[in-house]
């Protein structure tokens, strides 16, 4: 509060410019940091005990690559699949940022349907909401499917 009030470098409501964004797109993606970074973290923890990563530091590999190529990216696996749930989620909390940041949106469409009773509209919204977590669930499991050998069924 103490960036956009008392120092006025970014404005509180509105979307006239990208300024009016960088407040929002914080307060939603604030949130999800933690998650990935603590998701991403212990499945480093736990590759890191893999045969993998010992018979690389056997062949003498620099812990840099290690790191990046052989624990990162085997890490990831598990966070796209995170990321398929995470982004209608996002999508459907932002409710309360357009609320708190006075941004016109679905979410306030959806709180202004409830006031007035349109059935309608809020029956859409969840539909719409319902559809997105069902289509995102599927491209980031075929992302995944695409991303790990390991997952593809050979016929």
């Amino acid at each position: 509060m103490g960036i956009s009030v008392k120092l006025g470098l970014l404005p509180t409501n509105g979307n006239g410019t990208w300024q009016h964004m960088i407040l929002p797109a914080f307060t939603v993606a604030l949130s999800y940091i933690s998650t990935y970074i603590r998701l991403i973290r212990n499945n480093m923890l736990e590759n890191m005990k893999q045969d993998y990563v010992l018979y690389a530091n056997v062949r003498g590999l620099p812990q840099r690559s290690i790191w990046v190529k052989h624990v990162l990216k085997n890490s990831m696996h598990t966070c796209i699949v995170a990321m398929g749930m995470s982004i209608p989620q996002m999508i459907a909390g932002t409710i309360v940022v357009e609320n708190v940041f006075s941004w016109p949106g679905l979410g306030t469409l959806c709180i202004s349907s409830i006031f007035n009773r349109d059935l309608p509209v809020i029956q859409t919204y969840v539909l719409f909401i319902g559809v997105l977590f069902v289509v995102f669930n599927l491209v980031f499991d075929i992302l995944q499917t695409v991303s790990d050998p390991r997952l593809r069924k050979e016929s």
